[in-house]
């Protein structure tokens, strides 16, 4: 409708809705198109990145990226049943070129030779010794015995019940591994618009002129854009738009422009618009609407609830960095709330902020990147693991490995310490599972153990660890208050 855009949860998503999918947002069900010239990007899909237009009435399945104008479209498919669901399910769409190893991994590799070697050697001295019967017991009790059930349940289902432990607390990450990735992490490098800032605490001043016509123009460019500026630019005019733009483009970082009827409109920054200096304070974006500059808006965005606590969690532990597009007008606050020897980079542009990040691995650390999704797309991606926080709408970046509400920003470092946790109590049940294999081996190798006992007791150990795992994971979430 000309006036009901409005920002809903996908679990509300229902078939038979109308949707509006902006430039850089992500198509989330499978959907009818109605409105609009779609040129989508299948990258994450297929791995080809040249947008394949559609035709109108097409159907579009999820996970494509709109590169344009904002489209409308119906949906046709619940999220539950969507494509874009059995992708970000599958970790094959997620380029892994950092070769992480999760423990069970590392510990089935050398497991299976080494538990064959005992029991072939076992066979082996009874054989020699005479004792055919006894070299067959000993044989197969020690593979029953050292049955790695418990082991290989013990990581699963720790690292499940850990995600439905994020899960309940708005942190939705992307799979197991991912959380063991988390607690390897020694550097945290955060954007700051739209992720240390809260875009739901703007304050936004216009300096200039804009008539009726021209707020109806600059409405139906910016609503074209899924960017925390634009968004504000459209609540800011509140007014409704029906009118069709041209040739719409948005440069990350820099600012877009399209053609309104007949007008030629550039929104984004004074070097965007080549404009000179002009001192203003806060973020700031000029428009101009065919060869007139009609002026400037400037946004003052606050900091996220509880951020000078969570950096006062993190700095004990971890190394903190900002990278920002955004001008360094800030720069004094953010000195006095991040520690001495953290790097604030501004006016960054996506392959800036991506090879500071490469920077930092090359260094030798782990890095996470935290940002909004969009300007940060590369550096999520590259980064070891990659948050996109998210407050109202679909603007996560596939390459990330995990999406965390605006409200539950503040929770970070008890999430942080919470995979940590997690790891530990695999660490722990490996330890009894050793344990229990080395008691339970050490009678197996002689051969007085029968068969049928030996199957008695790996259920039982089986049980035993996936019971401490799950007891243990659920008691460290409610010490961290999770």
């Amino acid at each position: 409708t000309e006036s009901g855009d409005k920002p809903v949860q996908l679990a509300d998503v229902h078939i038979g809705d109308r949707i509006l999918v902006r430039n850089n947002e992500i198509i989330p069900a499978d959907a009818m198109l109605l409105k609009g010239d779609a040129a989508i990007d299948f990258s994450f899909v297929t791995g080809e990145s040249s947008p394949v237009s559609k035709t109108l009435g097409e159907i579009i399945y999820a996970g494509g990226r709109q590169t344009g104008e904002a489209i409308e479209l119906e949906v046709v498919k619940p999220i539950s049943q969507s494509y874009l669901t059995k992708l970000w399910n599958n970790e094959n769409y997620k380029d892994y070129d950092k070769h992480f190893q999760t423990f069970v991994n590392f510990i089935s590799e050398y497991f299976t030779v080494v538990l064959l070697a005992i029991a072939l050697l076992a066979a082996l001295f009874w054989a020699v010794d005479g004792s055919a019967s006894r070299a067959w017991g000993a044989f197969t009790a020690v593979l029953i015995i050292a049955c790695p059930c418990a082991l290989a349940l013990s990581s699963p289902f720790t690292l499940s019940a850990a995600l439905s432990i994020f899960d309940r607390n708005k942190f939705y990450v992307k799979n197991t591994a991912a959380i063991e990735q988390m607690a390897t992490i020694d550097t945290l490098v955060f954007d700051k618009t739209g992720t240390i800032s809260s875009p739901k605490a703007t304050s936004i001043y216009f300096e200039g002129s804009l008539s009726a016509i021209d707020k109806k123009l600059l409405n139906a460019v910016c609503r074209n854009s899924s960017h925390p500026l634009s968004r504000e630019i459209v609540k800011w005019l509140n007014v409704s738009s029906a009118i069709s733009i041209q040739d719409f483009k948005e440069f990350p970082g820099k600012g877009m422009q399209a053609n309104v009827s007949g007008k030629e409109i550039k929104i984004g920054s004074a070097n965007f618009l080549n404009i000179g200096n002009i001192k203003t304070d806060g973020s700031v974006v000029f428009i101009r609407i065919g060869e007139e500059l009609k002026g400037y808006f400037t946004m003052e965005q606050s900091w996220r609830d509880g951020l000078s606590a969570l950096i006062e969690d993190f700095k004990v532990e971890y190394d903190l960095h900002l990278i920002s597009g955004d001008n360094d007008r800030r720069l004094d606050a953010l000195q006095l709330i991040f520690p001495s020897n953290a790097s604030l980079l501004f006016n960054q542009s996506p392959m800036e902020k991506l090879e500071t990040i490469q920077n930092f691995q090359v260094a030798g650390k782990h890095v996470c990147m935290i940002g909004d999704g969009l300007n940060d797309a590369g550096a999520l991606r590259k980064a070891d693991l990659g948050i996109a926080v998210s407050d109202d709408i679909n603007n996560f970046s596939p390459g990330c490995d995990a999406i965390l509400d605006g409200e539950s920003f503040s929770k970070m470092p008890d999430f942080f310490a919470f995979s940590k946790d997690a790891v530990k109590v695999i660490h722990m049940s490996f330890g009894i599972s050793l344990l229990y294999n080395v008691i339970g081996l050490s009678f197996a190798v002689q051969g007085i153990m029968s068969p049928l006992f030996a199957a008695i007791l790996m259920p039982i150990s089986t049980v035993t660890i996936i019971s401490f795992t799950s007891l243990m994971t659920r008691w460290y979430a409610k010490r961290r208050k999770l």
